[in-house]
């Protein structure tokens, strides 16, 4: 019983780091959108996605594999911390846009909202997102 309930409070912790970085870059992206699409339109635009979609990636997946190695002491990269952190800001990406849309409310009222909700799911989220093994300790052989 105790394992079970250390291990929901890992998973609690894993995913409100994780949902506090993504609602704090996705605040920031809010705050600069504007002033990236208006320089030089095309690639004031091409830099907004490069940021959104390629360094903000990169930068979530390095945070999970962080997060699985100190937590689970996992072990491996065996997808792509790039793929890992894609498919964690896609997924907070949509249920951002589903809430705002449905709501009406800007992102900042939609990020507490958030906060409170998404730890949980996103803590099993990114624990499952990449599929690290457990550190397999040496066997230690009996002496004669």
């Amino acid at each position: 019983m105790h394992r079970i309930r250390k291990l929901s409070k890992l998973k609690f912790i894993h995913g409100l780091a994780i949902t506090i970085a993504l609602v704090v870059a996705q605040l920031l992206l809010d705050v600069f959108q504007i002033s990236l699409l208006l320089f030089m339109p095309p690639i004031g635009f091409a830099f907004f996605l490069f940021i959104s979609y390629g360094i903000l990636p990169i930068m979530m997946g390095v945070l999970n594999i962080v997060l699985l190695h100190r937590f689970y002491n996992y072990d491996g990269w065996e997808i792509g911390f790039w793929l890992n952190g894609l498919f964690l800001t896609l997924t907070f990406s949509a249920i951002s846009i589903l809430l705002q849309t449905i709501t009406g409310l800007p992102f900042f009222a939609i990020a507490v909202v958030e906060i409170l909700i998404l730890p949980y799911p996103f803590g099993i989220l990114g624990k499952f997102s990449n599929r690290g093994q457990k550190k397999v300790e040496p066997q230690q052989t009996p002496n004669p």
